[in-house]
């Protein structure tokens, strides 16, 4: 997915679980993050909840396989965070993204 952000003109910066995107956000200027719900460590959820403090102006793409169940996470936990399902339409990402950066 990063090769396809890059190719398309996206900055990526890619972490393999929660703990390294956290130390990234702290260290850089993100407008988007698109998190895994299952991670290694902490799950998306913890992890967003962390990057939202961190840095509260930054929007989140929650990337699950879990479909409905995670719109009741996003209500649970007053958290603001759009929703993509797997397997991942590349253009709906694209325009995710694209309405983002606007």
């Amino acid at each position: 997915m990063a090769d396809i952000l890059e190719w398309k003109g996206y900055e990526v910066c890619v972490a393999n679980d929660g703990f390294q995107a956290i130390k990234a956000v702290k260290d850089g200027k993100f407008r988007v993050v698109l998190v895994d719900f299952k991670m290694p460590g902490l799950n998306g959820v913890e992890t967003l909840r962390i990057l939202k403090k961190i840095a509260p102006d930054m929007s989140a793409i929650m990337v699950t396989a879990l479909g409905e169940g995670i719109i009741y996470m996003e209500q649970i936990t007053n958290i603001d965070f759009q929703i993509i399902e797997k397997p991942i339409d590349i253009d709906k990402l694209f325009s995710m993204i694209e309405g983002i950066c606007r």
